[in-house]
């Protein structure tokens, strides 16, 4: 199964279309399997790479064929209790958000389903120096006072980490497999442990993920096998949490500092999910200051139903919120999700944030500034005010043919009310 089957059929793309896609797809599992030619990146990094691009076929194609519909998706209502998983929606609220659609501006709604390409952070931190060059993604990570921030060296992975905002820095070094693209930063809310690791390696239904490294009780580097991507990693207190697996469904816990993972999915799930996937919601992980936040994703239609989890100990989870997201499909939310402040952000649409807070509610902003039409965003936050998106709009030219694909990059000082684009 793929999560086209469950798309209603006016919205799905031709049949030779998706096969072509989902063929490259499938070519590149096996290739996933290849032994790796020395000096080359690793044969399931080229996979990875290969699916990424198929995957972002499928969206260009699926894009393309949709029926001109107005901008922005239907609005995020307030908070709805749980139960709005299997129970029809009311009519929004007075304070809901109102509907985006621009009178005159032809577009396809922003479907969203995670960033294919990291967001290069660097731009968000031009006060401070740092004593390597970022990485590209997700590279930079602040909790208060404390910056982490990773470059990579050739086949070395440099590490910096900072207690005083900056002005001082202690760097830590680990020697990489091979080359890689960019890399990853999960820091805990209070700053005292964090994760580094480079693009995961694995299949769609396989948990092999290696090369991420974790800071010890003296800053140096440990290297650890993650059931997960390090980017899907996030610290309730000193508890590792990482999702994964099909579809990201599973969801595994290290109380000793990624030595050794317990599958907890059942604590969100309900139950263990079946192998492989069969409907199971996905599970993303946002990182707030003093827990985490477990977004669990289930299909409703061609889009999704939120419910949120939170946990301050990586034990016990606290169910909270539910509200539907008409413009995400189920799996990892990618570079849809933010920390923002203490708490974290999702974004919905062009025009709309989801803010999940540490008693596990949703909380709708409007944004203004992003232009209509864009086919997809990724977000990062330093902080409760400042912020960066990356838009991607594709144009085509007569007969839908000749497409361009421009990506526009827009920054936030007002914690995402108000974009810009950037200098």
């Amino acid at each position: 199964m793929n999560i086209f089957d469950e798309f209603p059929a006016t919205r799905r793309m031709p049949e030779d279309a998706e096969r072509r896609a989902w063929a490259r797809i499938k070519k590149g599992i096996h290739a996933g399997e290849e032994k790796t030619a020395p000096g080359r990146p690793s044969a399931k990094w080229r996979f990875a790479v290969l699916a990424g691009a198929a995957a972002a076929a499928i969206a260009a194609v699926f894009l393309i064929i949709q029926p001109w519909a107005g901008v922005g998706g239907p609005p995020i209502s307030a908070p709805v209790p749980s139960s709005a998983l299997t129970s029809p929606q009311p009519s929004p609220s007075p304070g809901s958000l109102p509907p985006s659609s621009p009178a005159g501006v032809p577009g396809e709604p922003i479907m969203l389903a995670g960033s294919l390409n990291p967001v290069g952070v660097a731009p968000l931190w031009p006060d401070v120096v740092f004593p390597v060059v970022p990485g590209a993604g997700r590279s930079i990570a602040q909790a208060g006072s404390v910056i982490v921030e990773a470059g990579v060296q050739g086949s070395t992975l440099v590490v910096a980490n900072s207690s005083d905002s900056g002005a001082t820095w202690t760097t830590n070094r680990a020697a990489l497999p091979s080359p890689v693209p960019y890399v990853d930063v999960s820091l805990s809310g209070d700053g005292t442990h964090w994760i580094v690791g480079p693009p995961h390696e694995g299949g769609s239904t396989v948990s092999s993920y290696v090369g991420a490294y974790v800071s010890t009780s003296g800053g140096a580097l440990q290297r650890v096998s993650l059931p997960g991507p390090a980017s899907h990693a996030a610290w309730a207190g000193s508890t590792l949490l990482v999702s994964g697996g099909a579809i990201d469904t599973h969801l595994w816990s290290s109380t000793d500092n990624g030595q050794s993972f317990t599958d907890i999915s059942p604590r969100v799930q309900g139950s263990m999910p079946p192998p492989g996937y069969q409907g199971a919601p996905s599970i993303s992980l946002l990182q707030l200051r003093g827990g985490v936040a477990a977004v669990a994703l289930a299909q409703n239609g061609a889009s999704s139903t939120a419910t949120v989890y939170v946990t301050r100990d990586g034990a016990t989870f606290g169910k909270g919120a539910s509200a539907d997201l008409p413009n995400i499909a189920p799996g990892p939310l990618g570079g849809l999700a933010s920390t923002y402040g203490s708490d974290a952000a999702i974004v919905t649409s062009a025009v709309h944030l989801l803010k999940v807070t540490a008693d596990a509610q949703f909380q709708p902003l409007a944004m203004a500034g992003i232009p209509p039409g864009v086919n997809s965003l990724g977000i990062q936050f330093r902080d409760a005010a400042r912020g960066i998106a990356n838009a991607t709009k594709t144009t085509c030219g007569a007969g839908k043919t000749d497409c361009a694909t421009l990506t526009t990059r827009y920054t936030t000082a007002d914690g995402g009310a108000t974009w810009t684009p950037a200098p």
